[in-house]
């Protein structure tokens, strides 16, 4: 009897031991289909419980296409969805994509309400944003060269400081004006580099407000030279077009386009 236990006992063994094998022998890898769609159910569920990670995740990936059929309706709604609950990339996707115009048309005014709530958290890109949006206007918003220059100098860097001299010099409202101004900020950024073409075609610019011509035409012979070092910046017939003008005794004006 104890010889047909230790038998029994063994045949057990062997067939679990089959069975494991067998149970591996057919283990099937997941696939990276299987995976992404996976991860996907799981983002969608996060997503619909209320999580604005997840929420700006699933937008993204219905705008790009990614994983999912392209869909910018849906990935606006998802994107939007984080927005509103205070989710800054989102914020900032949304602005973007509403002054760029590339995945949909140019919507300067769902622009301006995401880049005045980033704004209000110290944002300067978004101050950057909002001053060419002031700048030029349409879709709604109202162009005003004083709210331009309110927003480029809260960004203060240099680049937006040059659009700020630019306004003083151009801005087709005189009240907005002020071309001993547009002067003295010109000559400050010309300390970092005398040779900068934008800044030189402000300066001349400004010089040309105030009824300085000699000195207008003389800064932007400056600014023509420069561009010849700096071929990226293919605005040769603008510059030489405001040349002419300075030469005539004429300021020039001008609303700054959108980027």
């Amino acid at each position: 009897m104890k010889k047909q236990s230790q038998i029994r006992v063994a045949a057990c063994l062997l067939a679990l031991s089959t069975l494991s094998f067998s149970s591996n022998a057919f283990y099937v890898p997941p696939t990276a289909e299987s995976q992404a769609a996976s991860k996907l159910v799981h983002i969608q569920i996060k997503a619909k419980q209320g999580d604005t990670d997840a929420q700006f995740l699933l937008g993204l990936m219905y705008l790009s296409g990614r994983f999912v059929a392209q869909n910018t309706e849906s990935g606006l709604y998802w994107v939007s969805l984080a927005a509103t609950q205070d989710h800054v990339k989102a914020q900032q996707t949304l602005a973007d994509l509403a002054f760029e115009g590339k995945l949909f048309p140019r919507n300067l005014a769902l622009a301006e309400k995401w880049y005045l709530v980033m704004a209000e958290q110290g944002d300067k890109w978004a101050n950057f944003r909002l001053g060419f949006i002031y700048s030029a206007g349409g879709d709604g918003v109202i162009r005003n060269c004083g709210k331009a220059m309110g927003q480029f100098n809260a960004a203060g860097d240099a680049i937006s400081l040059g659009n700020v001299a630019w306004i003083l010099a151009t801005c087709p409202e005189a009240e907005y004006r002020d071309g001993s101004r547009a002067v003295s900020i010109s000559l400050k950024l010309l300390e970092q580099n005398q040779n900068d073409p934008t800044v030189l075609d402000n300066l001349a610019a400004g010089y040309a407000e105030i009824g300085d011509f000699n000195s207008a035409i003389d800064a932007q012979k400056k600014a023509i030279e420069a561009l010849k070092q700096n071929p990226e910046i293919a605005r040769s017939d603008e510059f030489i077009m405001r040349l002419k003008q300075y030469q005539n005794k004429q300021a020039y004006r001008e609303v700054i386009p959108l980027m």
